[in-house]
């Protein structure tokens, strides 16, 4: 017989629990932090409602302070203690991730850490997750993988769901940058070169144009695809060789986007259905403090259906918030905050902008006044620990496309600086605002970064914070009553008050500034902020369905059939949807599905469809210059449609105004330098700044040079060329020289050397003189023309009377709602092309 006495006894498995509920869970949990000793009524709200929902995807909602990451754990852990599940709990960054599992120590929750590599995660926390004995804690880069973390799932909960559009696409997305190391940018600009018009050229080689995304034809140019292919095959760089494994084989579901920053090869939807570990869990759950349209969450991550839960509950805390650029120029913007900066303390402020480029070029500006000099942290400094920004006396947290995600609660830090618009953060999306006229689509998300955005410092119902908005793009959308008609009505509130405080410097420009330091340094007279901002009431207002909202599901369809090279379900895919697109706001969205199925056509060889489906996108009069080119392209044609000249012609006006400002002073600036320019014939360099602002007004792409022997300034319409020299400082009782006539009748040559988008059009040599040619200069004048000075100048303030009409009159518009009235308005105004070509339509002749 054998002797069991000093064996070890077998442990026996402890009876599962069933609870009815996450409510229920949570009054059971046994060792719960005094902190946690009841659901607050949002919390109990979204986690009943949340019980009888079986839906694949979920979309949870609960606003700032109102502990949505309570929710998340409990959902998590009631799942996995009543079936077993494996639930997985994924957060933009480490130092969330801590945040989370110090959560779940105070719920009395086990977490099972699977944050880090493969080499610092401990395989006992692997072992906890893979058997279900607790819920996983890890990162989006950690799921988002081609070896992801976590393989298998039966829940996964996204928390901060919007901040992880970037990781989601990023897996999918090839991005050669220009700052990368060797030359890898200019070698892929090389090979896409055929597949850029010429004017898409000029504007990716400008460094000015840094903002501006172009859609290179890369599909339909010969031995593009194969060059690029080439290129990227011996790649062997992480942020190369991952993704382009992904997209190579699948290339044709793929644009390309090309900038002065970076070329990026990407789906325009990411194709997570192939994604096995994202794919076959049984449920997935997006939480955020603001959710915006399910459909940006449709897009983002690549689902057909979704379940909204929302909490109600009005945004936590105050929120003081100013836009100088109402009446101050950028650097009195800077100058204002570099004062404030001196007399706070401690000296710490969030800058929060949508790109990288944007988030530098703000620090660098804002920073150059301040005394003393800031530190500048970055994303990369807070990965593990918010410590190191938040134990500064004096520095600021720059962060890109950051609008979630990062809580700075109490006096971690009260000045917070939004730079630009959060409506496009990343290439596809600043493409489709920019040449699409899609702020419609944008509007949504733009509105859902704001307000995230503006919480990250206001955490609980006393927290407090000055909110200061920079950038004309910024100012344009906060005057745009579509965006702001959709906010909360506090935050409605909080931004009218903001308009009117800032509408003070108009008068006092000390003012903003000192109410800036009141705020922050004085409790009594944030009380009185108080008492102000009550007394503003909003008038409710009930947004619409979003119809972009509603495409979503096609572009997801869309994407799924082209990946799969089912290019006949594409391509009818697009077409429904085009027509069912028909509001005139809507207009860029029909062009952009016209596109769509234009590119689903093209790889099913019907060129019949591509060209009805290109001529159907260039009837909505959106992004009219580049469709012209396809179907001219296509089509073999070379005339271009005077329709279509003048639509090219109010596209580019209205992105003037959109350049120059609907609001704020930088318009008038610009006016104003025109005209200060033109006031100066005697001297050249500013009559030529003011030639540069006039041909901008009337749409031109102007060069304008100082080298000797080039046109001084040189207007470029899609039709046409104006070389102009100017001899603007002659003396009355001179006249032009046999070498003035000579080197302005050299003019087009070196505009065709030198702007090869020109090489297909009439370029014009303009003389702009009082003066005429003298005897020897006679036999060279044939095929000059010439302008006076006094018609200049009329023209230029004629031009600058005409256009604050013309601001007025569509500020806050969509331009697809208005592009035939903004069109008829140009030629009613004389800004069209016959008063262009008239203009400049005087032969140079003897005096007479």
């Amino acid at each position: 017989m054998s002797d069991t006495g000093n064996r070890p006894e077998f442990r026996k498995p402890k009876a599962a629990v069933n609870y009815s509920s996450p409510e229920e869970l949570f009054s059971k949990l046994p060792n719960r932090a005094g902190s946690h000793g009841y659901l607050r009524v949002p919390q109990a709200d979204v986690l009943r409602e949340y019980k009888d929902c079986a839906d694949r995807d979920i979309a949870l909602e609960l606003p700032t302070g109102t502990g949505k990451t309570a929710v998340g754990l409990l959902i998590a852990e009631w799942r996995r203690r009543r079936s077993g599940e494996k639930v997985a709990y994924l957060v933009l960054t480490n130092q969330l991730a801590k945040q989370v599992m110090r959560e779940a120590q105070n719920l009395g929750i086990e977490c099972a850490d699977l944050t880090g590599n493969k080499d610092s995660r401990h395989p006992a926390e692997v072992g906890k997750y893979s058997l279900a004995k607790a819920v996983a804690v890890s990162t989006y880069s950690n799921l988002f993988n081609v070896n992801p973390v976590i393989q298998e799932s039966d829940v996964l909960i996204f928390d901060d769901a919007h901040g992880a559009e970037s990781f989601v696409s990023g897996m999918w997305t090839v991005r050669v940058r220009k700052d990368a190391p060797r030359r890898l940018y200019s070698e892929v600009l090389t090979a896409i070169r055929p597949s850029l018009t010429d004017a898409q050229f000029r504007v990716v080689t400008d460094e000015d144009e840094f903002e501006v995304v172009e859609l290179a034809d890369v599909h339909a140019s010969s031995g593009v695809v194969p060059a690029i292919t080439a290129i990227f095959d011996r790649e062997r760089d992480a942020e190369i060789y991952f993704p382009w494994g992904l997209i190579r084989n699948q290339i044709q579901a793929c644009l390309c986007l090309v900038s002065t920053r970076e070329i990026v090869f990407r789906p325009v939807i990411p194709p997570t259905h192939t994604h096995a570990p994202f794919a076959n869990t049984k449920q997935r759950i997006y939480m955020s403090a603001t959710l915006g349209g399910e459909g940006d969450l449709q897009r983002s991550y690549g689902i057909t259906s979704i379940k909204p839960i929302r909490a109600r509950h009005a945004e936590w805390g105050k929120r003081y918030v100013f836009v100088p650029g109402i009446c101050h120029s950028e650097q009195e913007c800077s100058d204002l905050i570099a004062k404030v900066w001196k007399a706070i303390a401690p000296r710490r402020a969030l800058l929060l902008a949508p790109s990288f480029l944007t988030a530098d070029r703000t620090f660098t500006r804002i920073s150059g006044g301040m005394k003393p000099q800031p530190s500048k942290f970055s994303a990369a400094d807070i990965e593990e620990s918010l410590e190191p920004f938040t134990n500064s006396v004096c520095g600021i947290l720059c962060l890109a496309g950051r609008y979630d995600g990062i809580d700075l609660p109490g006096d971690t830090c009260r000045l917070l600086i939004i730079s630009e618009t959060a409506a496009a953060i990343d290439a596809l999306e600043r493409h489709m605002r920019d040449h699409w006229k899609m702020g419609p689509l944008l509007r949504r998300r733009e509105r859902t970064r704001l307000i995230q955005g503006m919480g990250r410092c206001t955490r609980d119902a006393t927290d407090f914070a000055v909110v200061i908005m920079l950038g004309q793009s910024l100012l344009n959308a906060l005057t745009t009553p579509a965006l702001v008609q959709g906010f909360p009505e506090e935050i409605q509130r909080e931004l009218t008050w903001g308009m009117e405080q800032s509408d003070v410097a108009k008068e006092h420009r000390h003012q903003l500034s000192d109410m800036i330091i009141g705020l922050l340094m004085d409790s009594d007279y944030r009380k009185q902020a108080n008492e102000s901002l009550e007394d503003i009431t909003i008038e409710g207002h009930e947004e619409r369905d979003d119809p972009y909202s509603q495409g979503a599901i096609a572009e997801v369809n869309y994407l799924r059939s082209l990946w799969d090279s089912d290019f006949t379900h594409a391509l009818l895919t697009a077409r429904e949807q085009a027509d069912r697109t028909n509001d005139h706001e809507l207009s860029g969205y029909r062009a952009w599905w016209w596109y769509l199925a234009s590119i689903a056509a093209f790889h099913l060889g019907d060129t019949v469809s591509e060209i009805d489906c290109l001529k159907r996108a260039r009837a909505t009069r959106i992004n009219s210059g580049f469709m012209d080119h396809l179907l001219r392209a296509r089509s073999r044609a070379t005339s271009v449609d005077p329709s279509d000249i003048d639509d090219i012609r109010a596209e580019s006006i209205w992105n003037i105004f959109e350049k120059w400002g609907w609001q704020g002073p930088r318009f008038s600036g610009k006016l104003d330098e025109m005209l200060e320019g033109l006031s100066k014939p005697d001297d050249p360099t500013q009559f030529n700044i003011g030639l540069e602002r006039l041909g901008e007004c009337f749409g031109a792409k102007v060069f304008r040079r100082t080298e000797d022997g080039v046109p001084d300034v040189v207007w470029l319409f899609h039709d046409c060329c104006y070389a102009i020299e100017n001899k603007s400082d002659k003396k009355p009782d001179g006249a032009l020289s046999k070498r003035d006539v000579q080197q302005a009748k050299g003019h087009p040559e070196w505009v065709l050397a030198n702007i090869a988008e020109a090489k297909d059009i009439p370029i014009r040599p303009i003389v702009v003189s009082d003066v005429y040619p003298d005897a020897i200069a006679e036999p060279f004048i044939e095929g000059l023309f010439h302008a006076v000075i006094e018609d200049i100048v009329k023209e230029g303030n004629r031009v600058a009377s005409e256009l604050p009409n013309l601001r007025a009159q569509f500020a806050g518009k969509e331009y697809g709602s208005v592009h035939g009235e903004f069109r008829t308005a140009i030629k009613t105004a004389s800004l069209d092309r016959g008063t262009v070509e008239s203009f400049f339509s005087k032969p140079l002749r003897m005096k007479s």
